[in-house]
């Protein structure tokens, strides 16, 4: 009977009901224990037997539990790495966006201020003409396409 002293309150349930004994948690221990000695047919050896086979198999089931939830804690953590390599991945990938998308803002207000200064020079230009005094005449009938220029300053 002192093998009844290893093993848990549960593994004794389990005992009683496989030996057809009416246990329930409610059921104190010791109950339990003079219920397992009383029933009829008790043979010791076999019930020893019994009672570690339920504890060995507790204690694999207990093992298993203990690895599934490890297996579940490395999958969980491993998604969690995947998804923070993907949100990293998709944060270089904005900020490369944004940096291109700079650099063609950058160029485009380049070109405008080059198309700005041109305009201005050409102003500048027709300003200077209209002031000096100078026409540039564009004799388009001519087969060479020449200019002249003539002044007005008399």
């Amino acid at each position: 009977m002192a093998f009844l002293g290893k093993g848990k309150k549960q593994d004794m349930l389990q005992l009683a009901e496989e030996l057809g004994i009416n246990a329930t948690l409610n059921t104190t221990v010791p109950s339990i224990k003079i219920a397992i000695t009383n029933s009829e047919g008790y043979e010791e050896e076999f019930n020893k037997n019994l009672y570690e086979t339920i504890i060995a198999n507790g204690k694999r089931l207990e093992e298993l539990k203990r690895a599934e939830k490890k297996r579940l804690k490395e999958i969980e953590r491993a998604e969690k790495m995947r998804l923070e390599e993907l949100e990293r991945a998709e944060k270089m990938r904005l900020e490369e966006l944004e940096r291109a998308e700079k650099m063609r803002l950058e160029e485009l207000v380049k070109e405008q201020a080059l198309k700005e200064k041109e305009l201005q020079l050409k102003f500048d230009l027709e300003r200077f003409k209209i002031e000096s005094g100078f026409r540039v005449n564009d004799e388009s009938n001519d087969s060479t396409n020449a200019c002249s220029v003539t002044s007005n300053l008399n």
